[in-house]
C-alpha cells in the first residue's frame, strides 16, 4: 500500500508551484536540485499522480498538481493563522487561569480572584479543591499549591511558603473545662481527632498522644468538620492557624504553632511563557508573601 501524503509532500509542490522551476524550488527549500527531484517523485508516488509536467527547465502543474497546490496553500495559511492565536494567547492577558489548592487555600484566597480581575480585567481565576492531586502535565490545571514538592522536571516550584498549624478550643469550651497551660495540660481533655488518612502528616496527628487509650472519640475526615466540632466545644484540636486565627468562635492556645510544613506553587514548564500565567503568577506569590507570619503561624 502507497504512502499517504504528509506536509513534507505538500510543500515540495508549494515551492515548485511558486518557484516556477526545480532551480528555483531548490534554493526556497535550501537544498539542492537532486533534492528537489527526489522529493518530487516521492510525493507523486504518494498522490499516486503526475503533479508536473516539464517543459525543458520550466514545468507546468497539471490537473493534480493545481489540487495539491491549492490545498498546500490552504494549509500553510492555516498553520500561519494556528501560530498566530497561539502566541496571541500567550502574551495576551486575557482568559482564565485554575488554580488548585488545598481547601485551607479556598479560605484564604476567597478574594485573590478580586484583586487579579481589578488588576487585569481580561484575567479571571478559578480555584480548584479537592483531595485527589491534579495532573499539570495533563492540564487539567494551570497552578497548584501542594504540599509535595514536585520531582517532575517539567514542573517548577515558583515559590514555597510555610503552612503552620496550632492548637485550638472554643471560649465556651474553655469556660467550662478550663484553658490548659502547657501542651502536656492537653491530656485529660476531650479532644476532637483526625481520621487515619490524616494521620501521616504531623499537625493532624499531635493530639494523639494525648489520648487517653480505649476513650471513646469521634474521628474526622475533614478539615472543615473539625473546625465546627471545635467551634462548637466539642473538644481541642489542631487546624492550620490561618483558618483558626481567623475564627473569633476559636481561641489558640499556645503562641507557636506546633507544626510548620512547606507548601509549594507549582506551574508546568510548557506555560512559562504565558502572560495569563505570569501576571496570575506573580500576584498570587506577592499574596503569599505579605501574608507569611500569619500563614506560618507566626507573630507579624
Amino acid at each position: 500500500m502507497p504512502a499517504e501524503p504528509d506536509w513534507n509532500d505538500f510543500r515540495i509542490i508549494l515551492a515548485l508551484g511558486r518557484a516556477g522551476s526545480v532551480a528555483g524550488a531548490a534554493r526556497v527549500l535550501k537544498v539542492d536540485a537532486s533534492t528537489v527531484s527526489r522529493r518530487l517523485a516521492a510525493a507523486e508516488a504518494a498522490f499516486g499522480a503526475a503533479l508536473i509536467v516539464r517543459e525543458g527547465r520550466a514545468f507546468a502543474l497539471t490537473t493534480e498538481g493545481k489540487a495539491a497546490f491549492a490545498a498546500a496553500e490552504a494549509m500553510e495559511n492555516a498553520a500561519d493563522q494556528a501560530r498566530a492565536a497561539v502566541r496571541g494567547a500567550r502574551d495576551e492577558l486575557a482568559g482564565v487561569v485554575r488554580i488548585a489548592c488545598p481547601p485551607v487555600a479556598i479560605r484564604y484566597l476567597e478574594r485573590f480572584p478580586d484583586m487579579v480581575a481589578a488588576r487585569h480585567p481580561g484575567l479571571g481565576v478559578a480555584l480548584l479543591s479537592g483531595r485527589a492531586p491534579v495532573n499539570l502535565s495533563k492540564g487539567e490545571a494551570d497552578i497548584s499549591i501542594r504540599a509535595v514538592r514536585p520531582a517532575d522536571l517539567d514542573l517548577a516550584v515558583a515559590h514555597a511558603f510555610g503552612l503552620g498549624s496550632g492548637v485550638y478550643a472554643a471560649k465556651s469550651y474553655l469556660e467550662t473545662h478550663g484553658r490548659p497551660a502547657t501542651p502536656a495540660d492537653v491530656a485529660g481533655h476531650a479532644l476532637v481527632r483526625y481520621a487515619e488518612p490524616f494521620l501521616h502528616m504531623p499537625p493532624f496527628a499531635w493530639v494523639e498522644q494525648f489520648a487517653e487509650p480505649g476513650a471513646p472519640s469521634v474521628r474526622v475526615d475533614n478539615i472543615d468538620i473539625a473546625q465546627h466540632r471545635i467551634a462548637s466545644g466539642a473538644g481541642i484540636g489542631v487546624l492550620y492557624c490561618i483558618a483558626g486565627d481567623a475564627d473569633d468562635r476559636l481561641v489558640r492556645l499556645f503562641d507557636d504553632p506546633v507544626d510548620v510544613i512547606e507548601m509549594n506553587i507549582v506551574y508546568h514548564q510548557s506555560m512559562r511563557g504565558s502572560a495569563r500565567l505570569r501576571a496570575v503568577l506573580d500576584l498570587l506569590v506577592a499574596w503569599h508573601v505579605a501574608r507569611r507570619a500569619a500563614l506560618e503561624g507566626r507573630p507579624g
